[in-house]
Parts: C-alpha cells; structure tokens; sequence
C-alpha cells in the first residue's frame, strides 16, 4: 500500500518509516525539513515538505494514498505552537485532508492512559483529537505506548555527567517501549482492524533501577539523589501559574511521569539495559 507518513523525522516516525519499507510498504515522507531525513531518503519514496499546522500547505499531500500514519506532536524543547497548534490542530488538519483525499485508514498515535496525565494540556489535546477521529468516520487505529527508550535517555546523559536525580524513593514504576516494537505494532496495524492498542514495553522497572542501568551500561558507580515529593509538586504549580502554555504544555508531561507509575500492557521484546549498552558503545 501507499502509506504517508506524518512526522517521519522524529523518533519515532523514522522507525516506523524503516519498518513500513521493510514490509514492502511504498512510503511518503511528510517532513517540515528535508534535511533531517538522512539516509531515510534512500527508504521513502517521495518527500513532501510541509508544515501540518498549516492546513494551506497540506493540499495534496493525501492524493493516492491508501494510509496516513501520523507520529505528529509536540516533544522536546518549549517553541512557538502550543500542544493544540500541534497535537490536536496539526493532526486535525491531517484528518481533513485525509477525508477529503478519501483515504482509507488514519493510524494515530497518541499516549498511554493514565490517571495521573488525564489532565495534562498535552494529553487533553491529545485525546481531543481522538475524539475528531472517531467521530469522523473514517476507518482508523490509535496506538497508546508507554514512554519511550529514547525519553529514558535522559537517565544516560545525568549518568555521564556523573549524578542522577529520582524523585521520592525512586520507586515509581514504568515499562518504556522501544521505538523499533512501536513501530512493529504501527506496521501490523496498517491490515487490521484492531482500533485502540496500548503498548508498554516487556519491563517493569523503578526509575532508581533505570538510573541504575544507565550507570551500569556506561561502567561506572551508581551516583544517585533522591529529591523530595513536594518539591516536584510545588515547581509543577509554579510552573503553570508563571509560564505559557507553550512552555508548561511540554514540560509538565515528562516531569508528572517521575513522579507515578504509568504501566501500559507489555509488548515488544526489546531490554532498555540493552539499549543504554547500545547507546554507551555508540558515544563512550
């Protein structure tokens, strides 16, 4: 089949892309900046340079397309668009061009249920656009993984600088999901009719053991601080009180998961010691 795949620059749309290629799926990359594809470009068959929250430069982009795979939303670093410019407006837009290309399926991935991230602006929006999606008809799979390994990575980058921060005992529990198992779920969801997945990864683990991983993969003693409860609380209260929405909107999510246990059904097979090896061979 013909698959558009939104956000192929990311995480994880550059493993959902290699893994679409592998099964002899035809792949259209819709990318901000074509420059981040990399060695993806010798795996995708055409390039559309786009931006999804602009509903304007997206006409075309679903013509003769038989599945659109949307990874799009907001990570990393506090910029312009806030959680609903990105995660619910750019995917709404993808929707609509989708319809009106008469697109077969919508794939979408979205974030794991939790009780502790409901209400979280990032995962409103998220959930909102869910709703679009369900009720526009269209035949479609949302996908719900846990944290990533490549989230995990931060536990890596305190390790190398010598010290890592937990909060509490450390003892709050998450099973990351490798993106190379998302992808595969993505993959195999393209010809069913499955319509929500959760995806958590094979291992339940505490953050002071993933902080312990992190150490270990890099040959070094475990150097851990515990922070206290309250702290992280009254700094995600002063952050929504004092930032805008473009800032708290990101920063809330990652900080509100160290602090509960956010388990998803486990799939996948792939170890996260395994993947700081990997991490810590590829950058001593």
């Amino acid at each position: 089949m013909k698959v558009l795949v939104a956000g192929a620059t990311g995480y994880l749309g550059k493993h959902v892309v290699q893994e679409l290629n592998v099964r002899g799926h035809s792949v259209r990359a819709l990318v901000r900046n074509p420059d981040r594809l990399g060695p993806l470009r010798d795996v995708v068959d055409e390039v559309i340079t786009a931006d999804a929250t602009d509903s304007q430069g997206l006409a075309g982009c679903c013509d003769g397309v038989d599945i659109l795979v949307s990874t799009v939303g907001l990570v990393g670093k506090p910029a312009g668009p806030t959680c609903w410019d990105v995660d619910y407006g750019a995917n709404l837009n993808l929707l609509r061009e989708a319809q009106r290309a008469r697109v077969h399926k919508f794939v979408y991935v979205s974030v794991v249920h939790a009780p502790a991230l409901e209400n979280l602006a990032l995962v409103q929006a998220k959930r909102a656009f869910e709703k679009e999606l369900r009720a526009s008809g269209m035949e479609h799979t949302i996908l719900y993984p846990n944290g990533y390994f490549s989230d995990m990575e931060d536990y890596l980058r305190m390790a190398r600088r010598g010290r890592a921060f937990v909060f509490g005992k450390g003892g709050f529990r998450i099973n990351p999901i490798a993106g190379e198992d998302v992808a595969a779920a993505l993959a195999d969801a393209v010809s069913t009719d499955e319509q929500d997945i959760e995806l958590g990864g094979p291992e339940v683990l505490t953050h002071e053991q993933i902080a312990r991983a992190a150490f270990q993969a890099l040959g070094g003693p475990a150097r851990i601080t515990r922070l206290p409860l309250p702290a992280l609380k009254i700094g995600l209260t002063l952050l929504r009180r004092l930032t805008p929405l473009r800032v708290h909107g990101v920063l809330e999510f990652p900080l509100t998961v160290l602090a509960h246990d956010v388990i998803a059904p486990a799939h996948g097979r792939r170890r996260l010691a395994d993947h700081f090896r990997s991490e810590a061979e590829a950058r001593p």
